[in-house]
């Protein structure tokens, strides 16, 4: 029988009672950021009476998100997620995910997300077509435009349908008070056991509503969606026709619940870094005019196609750098089944782990001058030196992100698109933040002015 592990995981002592959640609460980046540069590999933190782990080795990343990755689970903080996704490919755990993700994986396949690429072009050309009254105006908020898009790109290639009637800006809205309400669930459930989440309080009250219209709007999509035999191309289609093969009883529920986590996820995700992205060229102009010159070289003025997309690696690198400085998913959790050894230290059984694609982009043991934009880090020349879990946007190991392929296809296309139609400058009074949700958004969001190119 193997000795107990006894080595213990250095970290702050915190206050009494609740740890250190002040500074947890008040800034995620911030705190796990510090937390990693004082203690190293593995830090142990308290918030309430529950010790979590922040792993920030690459090599052990890899362990818990790849080699051991039956022994990290989703725990009881992902279980809040499931008001809003229900049981889908976020929230389950076990053969329930590993089923689900049998029955999702053909659907994101490179070559069937190609399908998709009219439908990516057609409706950014739209979206862009009514930017042209915006020209020398008063300052757009790009980030609000992006969701916008990405929103109405999304259900066409799950519901083979735009949203109905004016149902656009009140889902973004319900999409903003649900992502700004789950991380406080979070936080109450690791400090007073999720008792404030059962209280009628009016953040309660708001989140539960904004589910309730998203249930509803993905609901109605369904409904019409059978009603009218819609596209054959449309997600819907293909998973009702999966769940049917699999001979899965009849009802909406486990079909919506995988179109809400498709939708929710990928649009939050994807708009995010579009934000972000737009935000780094409105601060770089030289990037900016570097991609509106690679996009008429490459696009000719036509349309992209996929083989185009691939030639786009100005582009591709730019999206990459801001993936690493503000990548959308800045947190990934997991809970320990059975005590383990990590570098050494002893994770105690049913203790939270926390890897932060956040900290890893911005340790300095792996790139220089972390905070400073610099898109040339990915030519393959300098990219092939680092460490599998120096940079991972999308995850790691079997749960890596279904819709990769996806949400890169949207990412070059719109990127291409606007760059070669607009220059983008950003009001220099306007400060934007990083505001650390259940994604990571630009806060009060990306004001540009507009000038054609």
């Amino acid at each position: 029988m193997a000795p107990p592990i006894t080595r213990e995981a250095p970290g702050p002592r915190g206050w009494p009672w609740i740890g250190s959640l002040p500074g947890f609460a008040h800034d995620p980046l911030r705190f796990w950021t510090r937390l990693a540069a004082r203690h190293g590999a593995v830090a142990r933190y308290r918030i309430g009476a529950e010790s979590q782990f922040l792993i920030s080795d690459p090599e052990l990343i890899g362990r818990v998100l790849q080699q051991d990755n039956v022994r990290y689970y989703r725990g009881k903080y992902h279980q809040l997620l499931k008001s809003a996704f229900g049981e889908g490919l976020l929230t389950s755990n076990g053969e329930s995910w590993a089923w689900q993700r049998r029955l999702l994986q053909p659907t994101f396949t490179k070559n069937r997300v190609a399908a998709w690429l009219d439908i990516v072009v057609s409706t950014t050309e739209a979206r862009i077509a009514t930017w042209n009254a915006r020209v020398e105006a008063p300052p757009l908020d790009i980030a609000r435009e992006m969701a916008g898009l990405v929103q109405e790109i999304n259900a066409k290639i799950l519901f083979g349908r735009t949203l109905p009637y004016a149902s656009n800006e009140p889902l973004l809205a319900a999409v903003d008070t649900i992502n700004r309400s789950l991380l406080r669930q979070v936080t109450r459930e690791m400090v007073l056991g999720g008792v404030m989440n059962r209280l009628p309080l009016p953040d309660t009250r708001r989140y539960h509503q904004a589910v309730a219209l998203l249930h509803q709007t993905v609901d109605r999509l369904i409904a019409h969606h059978r009603a009218h035999e819609g596209d054959d191309d449309a997600i819907m289609h293909g998973l009702a026709q999966a769940e049917n093969a699999a001979e899965i009883p009849p009802s909406d529920l486990p079909l919506r619940d995988q179109l809400i986590t498709l939708f929710l996820a990928g649009h939050e995700t994807t708009a995010c870094a579009l934000a972000w992205t737009f935000y780094y060229l409105s601060e770089q102009p030289a990037w900016a005019e570097t991609l509106g010159s690679e996009a008429d070289a490459v696009l000719n003025g036509g349309a992209p196609t996929v083989a185009a997309l691939a030639q786009l690696t100005q582009t591709q690198r730019v999206i990459d750098e801001s993936l690493r400085l503000r990548p959308p998913i800045y947190g990934i959790g997991r809970r320990a089944r059975t005590e383990d050894d990590l570098g050494g230290w002893r994770i105690p059984a049913e203790s939270p782990v926390v890897v932060s694609p956040y900290v890893m982009h911005h340790h300095p043991a792996y790139w220089d001058h972390p905070e400073q934009f610099d898109p040339d880090r990915f030519t393959p020349s300098f990219a092939s030196g680092r460490p599998r879990f120096s940079y991972f946007p999308f995850g790691g190991g079997p749960r890596t992100c279904i819709g990769i392929h996806l949400a890169m296809m949207e990412l070059l296309t719109i990127i291409a698109l606007v760059s070669r139609t607009f220059r983008l400058a950003r009001p220099t009074d306007r400060r934007v933040e990083p505001r650390a949700w259940i994604t990571l958004r630009p806060h009060p969001g990306v004001p540009v002015r507009l000038t054609r190119r």
